[in-house]
């Protein structure tokens, strides 16, 4: 293990920002994947809301925050065939990620109506 963030949201925020921004939120914070996910089937406020702390978790385990040039669609939430989640990294979070010799990332999301929490663990292995 080379880092690890967590970070916890309340799912009640990411709400009111769907509703007062809408889509220029969506774009602007989350992938075209994030959001085909997010808007099929239910819990649609509490999945945003997951993978905004996933973001945020992962920047935190890079040390950055949201500096340093990262765009919020730099760390993207995917799902393996298993559907468990994973992190993909673009534009200045991967090249920070490849600095500090991350090869890979543990994920875990959890959420319940009020409040979304993600566990991001890099790893060089």
């Amino acid at each position: 293990m080379l880092a690890h963030g967590i970070d916890i949201v309340e799912v009640d925020r990411i709400r009111r920002m769907l509703d007062e921004h809408g889509e220029s939120f969506r774009q602007r914070c989350f992938t075209a994947g994030e959001i085909a996910y997010c808007e099929r089937g239910g819990r649609r406020d509490e999945h945003y809301a997951a993978r905004f702390a996933a973001k945020e978790a992962v920047l935190k385990a890079l040390g950055t925050g949201w500096s340093a040039g990262i765009a919020w669609t730099d760390v993207e939430v995917v799902l393996l065939p298993s559907g468990q989640p994973t992190v993909a990294l673009r534009g200045k979070a991967a090249e920070i990620a490849s600095v500090l010799g991350v090869k890979a990332w543990a994920l875990s999301l959890s959420h319940t109506s009020g409040t979304a929490v993600a566990s991001a663990i890099a790893t060089g292995a």
